[in-house]
């Protein structure tokens, strides 16, 4: 529990210094690249997304087995399994070369409307890059997954801050030379494979890692793929979301729709991120809960807590997104980005929901359950698709913003909940009054916050944006106390925040 908390920490490291550096980074790379060629560099970095779908979902399956197995204690196994799975992605690496090369070379097709002569001969030259750098990515990925079995997640944390301090740097050093996309997607390249190779070593060098390519049980590799696949179509499912829209804006509608619509899913992603840095840190423990008699019990402790955490975090930033988005995105990147302000917010409304419950999704991976939910989720995602054409011919990004919104509203939230109540017997009644305290502290926070602002009409500055921040976060702070905690809760932060008080003020008095 230690090694997931100081892991969780330093998850909120990484993404702060994401975030930070996508409000350094992102006005930059528009503003020396041009809104058209950012909307370029976002669509093959999108495009290329698609080629990771040949992970056929089997990382998680590494991470699940080699967890199970690790209860076991069977070493002869492991090694086996390494071995399967190292083979496996080096094929999959090889398949990764074939389709991307045969991708790339019908960009002009596809986009042949929409993008100039110069932009489908960078895009071409760009998606070659990337494809070249994935098919090395996905053997070295292996190691990455068993890290995460044998949860050190300290250490893939670390890897993970060391290069969203790095790159970015790295790209600025090349932006002011004067370089292009072209040279961005090189750096994006040579990292992402660079960071998986590091984790390659620390298994072979540190944790000894062993590989044998004797595994031969065709009903237990039946199973891997049984398991994998469900996992794979989800996947997809993600990907039709997150990244389909910007494709189709990218057909019908050009670039500099794209790059409007990329900084929105950009947004998006970061609440995503600060959701997933702790659920995902469970799915070992839960993998080995699974198998216990009283195990249900202690799933649905986690469920509830890690659920309230999430929603403290990304209900904070949501809130102060809702209050302050459209005054910050004025000052931080201009008012052509406005649009973003709603795009964000249309699909955020349904889409928390989903991110605080994402534990939920640990349990169905470890409980072998998530044939409903890919089934489920196919058939909304092919309806979102073809919904959206026709909402992006009339109605643009906003249009296929809410065809995405109501899509995860329906899927995610409306009918998981009822099976995660039903069939997985999660306790979804105590995870919603759990929350529900919460929000409406949240609530009374953001309504005085809104009024205030309303009522004083600050000039649009980083300055009152700071400062209302600040505002924002002391009355949410004292709402939550008061509102969204129980008497009990109430009753220990109090004494907790009093011993920190005590301590800090012995200490000052020690000094003088």
């Amino acid at each position: 529990m230690k090694e997931i908390k100081i892991a969780a920490v330093l998850s909120y490291i990484s993404i702060g210094c994401t975030i930070i550096s996508s409000i350094v980074f992102t006005p930059i790379i528009i503003s020396m690249l041009g809104q058209e060629e950012y909307g370029l560099y976002s669509l093959m970095i999108v495009l290329v997304g698609y080629l990771s779908i040949l992970d056929l979902g089997l990382g998680n399956a590494i991470v699940r087995y080699i967890s199970r197995n690790r209860a076991a204690n069977d070493k002869i196994l492991e090694a086996s399994l390494n071995g399967f799975f190292l083979k496996l992605f080096i094929g999959i690496g090889i398949m990764t070369l074939l389709a991307g090369f045969l991708l790339f070379s019908q960009v002009d097709v596809i986009f042949g409307k929409s993008l100039t002569v110069e932009q489908l001969d960078k895009a071409k030259l760009m998606g070659y890059v990337m494809t070249i750098s994935l098919a090395a990515q996905f053997p070295l990925s292996v190691f990455s997954s068993i890290l995460q079995a044998y949860e050190k997640f300290i250490f893939i944390k670390l890897t993970a801050l060391m290069q969203v301090i790095i790159q970015p740097l790295t790209m600025l050093f090349f932006l002011l030379q004067g370089t292009n996309a072209v040279t961005l997607i090189y750096i994006v390249a040579i990292y992402n494979a660079l960071f998986l190779l590091i984790d390659a070593l620390f298994c072979l060098k540190v944790l000894d890692i062993k590989f044998t390519f004797t595994l031969n049980n065709r009903a237990f590799i039946k199973e891997i793929f049984v398991y994998a696949i469900f996992i794979f179509i989800t996947v997809i499912v993600d990907k039709i979301y997150w990244q389909t829209d910007q494709v189709l804006l990218g057909i019908i509608k050009g670039t500099e729709d794209v790059a409007i619509y990329a900084v929105a899913i950009q947004i998006v992603l970061i609440f995503m991120s600060l959701a997933l840095a702790i659920s995902g840190l469970f799915l070992p423990r839960i993998s080995i809960l699974v198998t216990q008699d009283d195990g249900l019990l202690h799933i649905n402790k986690l469920f509830i807590k890690v659920g309230s955490i999430q929603f403290l975090v990304v209900g904070y930033i949501l809130g102060g997104f809702f209050l302050f988005g459209k005054e910050f995105l004025s000052l931080w990147l201009g008012k052509e980005f406005i649009a973003v302000y709603y795009i964000v917010l249309i699909i955020m409304m349904p889409f928390i929901i989903d991110l605080i419950q994402n534990l939920g999704l640990s349990v169905l991976k470890a409980k072998n359950l998530f044939k409903f939910r890919t089934i489920l989720l196919i058939c909304v995602a092919v309806g979102n698709i073809f919904i959206s054409i026709p909402a992006i011919y009339y109605y643009g990004k906003i249009g296929t913003a809410y065809v995405t919104a109501c899509s995860l509203f329906i899927g995610n939230v409306v009918i998981m909940n009822i099976y995660y109540y039903k069939k997985v017997k999660l306790d979804v009644y105590g995870f919603w009054k759990a929350i529900g305290r919460l929000a409406i502290a949240f609530g009374l926070a953001i309504t005085c916050i809104k009024l205030l602002w309303l009522v004083t009409n600050p000039a649009t500055t980083w300055f009152s944006i700071v400062l209302y921040i600040f505002y924002y976060s002391v009355i949410v702070g004292v709402s939550l106390l008061f509102v969204g905690l129980k008497k009990e809760e109430r009753k220990r932060w109090l004494e907790q925040l009093k011993a920190i008080f005590l301590t800090y003020f012995s200490r000052c008095r020690n000094i003088l």
